[in-house]
């Protein structure tokens, strides 16, 4: 009754917070609260119709299964057009570690008839001692192609459990393109062809981030007295940083996952990172000295950097995906040391944007894409290494909700599925059924769009578009007035 003080009641359990159904279903999809988070219930997505979700997935597909097709289409390029392509880069690593077992500067030879030499931390040569058992390097390239395509196969089951556990519907279908793009994608298919190392470290990622993402998504057991399991997510957190130091260390750029760890302050993560780098180089210096070591940073290291290649533009027939290439282009007469300058004042906004106040896990997923992208765009990056990306790209497809950003993320990949520099498309056109003149119109056309970037250059800015559009949807979102019923 009005104007009456109500009499205090006693031992009366609070009622449960009451979700709605709409609420729910978001949860269980993944979108709704970060795990870590309780309490900050930030609504991410609305309930979507299934015809909606359905859009989504085939779109997803779309992505996965035009890269498997592309990189199939390669791989016949390789074998008609340039056979000499197979193996060309583990003959490098035989013959290195057939100067390292004789004790010679395995960072000076080459293979006959090749210019190309060992790149990667003294160390890393002993994983290839092996080999040497052999006179020939087709052995150890045959077994190192297979070794490849088995951490494919555990690199996409960690990848398609991960989903599934975000909502996502995870079919057999999904999980073969998974696979293959993982495998023989037109990012990948390069590299089991040349004989390189990636998919073996591209599956050390693809491991390191998963067990991350589970590690985070288990941080509210500690609110929750759970000693074991809380123990249990420590070692988790661990192995996940030993994971992501071993491509960081072989390839280095990969280690830009470093903002992405302390952004989250895996504290954990990070130590064992370090500690497993600073082990792996302790190794390498009492294995073969200090002189080797400075070989590797001098003349290995430092080398891959190539700032003169951008002096007065960098050429078209370079198949490089950075974004020093359209400044060198416009800005020739610029020294090139500026244009690594150029690329991380225009990169940093957007990373800065989306590593503000991210609350759920498609805020993270986006925000570690989007730094993996701004790494590879800031270097002057091969084209191969576009594979480092896949498996957040693979999460984003999955995990972005309908609007102008998932649309312009989708766009970007497939776009960026046309690995292809302006070589490669000279290469082509000699081989299809067509006049020298058209070819030449073909060439002319395309070659001030891809003087100025590549397909794959293009797509990953695209990319970057949709996760600043998407985080703006979110704060839009966020800021509009909810109705009252």
């Amino acid at each position: 009754m009005a104007g009456t003080k109500a009499s205090p009641r006693k031992n009366v359990r609070p009622r449960p917070l009451r979700r709605s159904a709409a609420a729910a279903r978001s949860t269980r999809r993944g979108h709704l609260i970060d795990p870590s988070r309780i309490g900050s219930h930030r609504l991410k997505r609305r309930p979507v119709a299934a015809s909606a979700v359905q859009r989504e997935r085939r779109a997803t597909l779309a992505v996965l299964a035009s890269a498997v097709a592309l990189g199939v289409a390669t791989l016949a390029h390789y074998a008609v057009n340039r056979p000499g392509t197979f193996g060309i880069d583990y003959e490098v690593y035989h013959a290195a570690a057939r100067a390292a077992r004789r004790g010679a500067d395995f960072y000076a030879v080459s293979p006959d008839g090749s210019h190309f030499q060992y790149l990667y931390p003294p160390v890393t040569v002993l994983v290839f001692l092996p080999s040497t058992l052999a006179e020939s390097w087709w052995p150890g390239f045959l077994a190192l192609t297979a070794m490849s395509l088995a951490a494919s196969a555990v690199a996409a089951r960690e990848l398609c459990r991960y989903v599934a556990s975000l909502g996502s519907e995870v079919g057999r279908l999904d999980a073969a393109l998974v696979f293959a793009f993982l495998a023989v994608s037109s990012h990948s298919m390069p590299s089991l062809a040349y004989g390189q190392v990636n998919h073996l470290l591209v599956a050390a990622f693809v491991v390191g981030i998963v067990r991350l993402a589970e590690d985070r998504d288990r941080d509210r057991d500690k609110d929750r007295g759970r000693d074991r399991d809380r123990d249990r997510n420590r070692d988790r957190q661990s192995r996940a940083g030993a994971l992501l130091a071993v491509p960081a260390f072989v390839k280095i750029f990969p280690g830009a996952v470093g903002l992405y760890l302390l952004r989250r302050r895996a504290w954990r993560a990070i130590a064992a990172a370090v500690g497993t780098a600073a082990g792996l180089t302790v190794a390498g210096l009492l294995a073969f000295g200090v002189d080797t070591y400075r070989t590797y940073v001098v003349d290995a290291l430092l080398a891959r950097r190539e700032v003169d290649a951008f002096a007065g533009g960098l050429s078209p027939t370079r198949a490089m995906v950075t974004l020093r290439r359209p400044l060198s282009v416009t800005f020739p007469t610029v020294d090139p040391t500026w244009y690594a300058v150029g690329a991380a004042v225009l990169l940093a906004p957007v990373l800065a944007v989306l590593y503000r106040r991210p609350d759920s896990r498609t805020d993270w997923h986006v925000a570690l894409h989007a730094t993996l992208v701004a790494t590879l765009l800031w270097f002057p990056s091969l084209l191969v290494y576009y594979a480092y990306l896949t498996p957040t790209l693979v999460v984003c497809c999955y995990d972005l909700p309908p609007g102008r950003g998932r649309s312009l993320f989708v766009a970007g990949a497939l776009v960026a599925n046309l690995s292809v520099s302006y070589r490669g498309v000279s290469e082509a056109l000699r081989t299809l059924p067509v006049s020298g003149d058209f070819a030449d119109f073909v060439r002319e056309l395309l070659r001030p769009v891809l003087m100025l970037g590549t397909p794959v250059l293009y797509g990953c800015l695209l990319m970057l578009a949709g996760c600043v559009v998407y985080r703006a949807e979110v704060e839009e979102s966020e800021s509009r007035p909810r109705r009252t019923e």
